[in-house]
């Protein structure tokens, strides 16, 4: 009797978690696609409390074609802190949410709550969370170097996600972990399925030198990428070779 009165009293702490967390935030519901994501998002915020995470707490920006929302050590901020998430809406349902989170302790967790919540009657607690980790501790065992899964944007039948790991990406010394969702067509809903990217690129790695006395160009790419010239040049032996440009 004892356990199931510690059941209860805990379910309904999280409960009332949950909807002071999702009253923080005015989800907008003018199209298909933003109730669904409301209805998405209270279900995310039920895992991330399970998980001893706050609930996402903050909307940055609310468009039809696109939410940016965060989690913010208080509810309401006006800017993003560790957590950031951007979804991309059709009118009638999501399409793609990316997820970037700058403390890695916190990635796991956080990512495995979004994964769950796609397919709640499906996905496990601990399959939600096996790739997530995997990502954070390869991001741990290489802290400089990135690599970034090759998105491919195309809605399919189940949902598609995709990592990818920024180090020091705005010159500013953090660190970020991203995951990218790409929702499953309209009429396809809890299918219990998931793939993930596996085609793992390189991903960008930024220029960590400040100093000043630097003032040439900073490649961010490793010098993978393409230089266009609108003016031909001529070859050594041809007739334009020849030509004196030179003024008088």
């Amino acid at each position: 009797m004892v356990k199931k009165w510690v059941s209860a009293a805990a379910l309904l702490l999280i409960c009332l978690a949950v909807r002071m967390g999702s009253a923080d935030v005015a989800w907008p519901e003018s199209t298909d696609a933003q109730r669904q994501l409301k209805s998405y998002m209270e279900t995310v915020n039920t895992y991330l409390i399970e998980q001893g995470e706050p609930g996402v707490n903050s909307l940055f920006e609310a468009y039809t074609g696109f939410e940016v929302f965060g989690i913010t050590d208080q509810p309401g901020a006006e800017v993003p802190e560790e957590v950031e998430i951007t979804a991309r809406l059709f009118r009638n349902t999501i399409n793609s949410l990316e997820l970037r989170v700058s403390n890695p302790a916190r990635f796991p967790r956080i990512a495995a709550s979004f994964i769950q919540a796609l397919s709640p009657r499906n996905i496990t607690r601990e399959d939600a969370l096996k790739e997530p980790m995997k990502r954070m501790q390869r991001a741990a065992g290489a802290p400089d170097t990135s690599f970034e899964d090759q998105v491919e944007s195309l809605n399919g039948t189940v949902p598609y996600i995709y990592y990818g790991y920024f180090p020091d990406q705005y010159s500013d010394g953090v660190n970020w972990l991203q995951m990218t969702i790409v929702f499953p067509l309209e009429g396809y809903g809890d299918v219990g399925q998931l793939i993930t990217g596996t085609e793992t690129t390189r991903g960008p790695d930024t220029y960590s030198d400040h100093s000043s006395d630097y003032e040439g160009y900073e490649s961010k790419d490793d010098y993978v990428h393409y230089e266009v010239f609108l003016t031909a040049t001529p070859e050594p032996d041809s007739a334009a070779a020849e030509l004196d440009f030179r003024q008088p």
